[in-house]
């Protein structure tokens, strides 16, 4: 079995946060995660699209696969708070090549967003200066065709009311050869099955044995100067390229109809805008 390294992008903007009934006064926060099945050998970046708006109290910031939202006060009830922060989680992952659109509509793409809060001084260094009081977990619906785009206003538990209107879209953006190496869980025996999950970077391989399969290997010709590949090393690289050249090309036609459906409802300056 060969696999394939496919990165899919998600981007989630943070709109609005409201104050339905929030009962403490001091400074609130979101923190986003995005998580993924601990079996699929994967690598999570977390970045910061664009800094837009005031920065409240304190601006956004990344520690490692977190993201932190601007913090803001919250002094009276009904208040609402424009974050506008818009974070991207590029998830890179291996992935079966026979199987990569399988693979990836079935896959369990879940979103965690923590409510934290502080009425003392706060310190952006100091992740632990805030304590979780709620927390919600969206499942995201990914499909390779489609896509996801979505809009939402996620609800915070009853003792800690608020809202926050999310927007999330998700693509998949690169499908080649494994070119990192991802950490696979090692399977415990039974003597130590109750040990802390193991992990082990995975062999990057060659992209010769990717491109005509893992029985490939090198045959000279008869005159010595060129490399012989068999019949069916040649079918396995016909397949592969074919596999990859059809899975990004579902993903690019459901991306530019989302693209088109959305663009009919803009403003004519806004098109203008997109030279369209």
């Amino acid at each position: 079995m060969s696999e394939v390294q496919a990165t899919v992008e998600f981007s989630v903007e943070l709109h609005k946060f409201y104050n339905v009934d929030l009962f403490q006064r001091g400074f609130y926060q979101i923190r986003s995660t995005m998580k993924v099945p601990p079996r699929i050998p994967h690598k999570l970046e977390a970045s910061l699209l664009r800094a837009s708006g005031t920065d409240l109290a304190f601006p956004a910031t990344v520690h490692d696969s977190i993201i932190c939202s601007k913090t803001f006060q919250i002094l009276y009830k009904n208040e609402e708070i424009v974050v506008n922060d818009v974070m991207i989680f590029k998830v890179k992952m291996l992935l079966d090549e026979k199987k990569i659109e399988e693979s990836l509509n079935e896959m369990d793409f879940q979103l965690s967003l923590d409510l934290h809060f502080t009425d003392a001084d706060y310190s952006p260094d100091d992740l632990s200066s805030l304590q979780l009081i709620s927390s919600r977990t969206l499942k995201l619906h990914f499909s390779l065709h489609r896509g996801l785009h979505h809009h939402v206003n996620v609800m915070f538990d009853y003792f800690h009311l608020s809202v926050v209107s999310v927007a999330i879209h998700g693509s998949l953006v690169a499908l080649h050869q494994p070119l990192i190496s991802f950490p696979r869980p090692v399977k415990n025996t039974w003597l130590n099955r109750n040990a802390p999950a193991q992990y082990k970077d995975s062999v990057i391989p060659t992209l010769e044995s990717i491109v005509y399969g893992s029985s490939y290997t090198k045959q000279i010709s008869p005159d010595g100067k060129t490399f012989v590949v068999s019949e069916n090393c040649l079918q396995h690289a016909f397949s592969f390229h074919y596999n990859l050249c059809a899975s990004l090309l579902l993903a690019y036609q459901g991306l530019s109809s989302y693209f088109t459906m959305v663009t009919k409802d803009l403003p004519c300056s806004h098109k203008m805008e997109l030279g369209m």
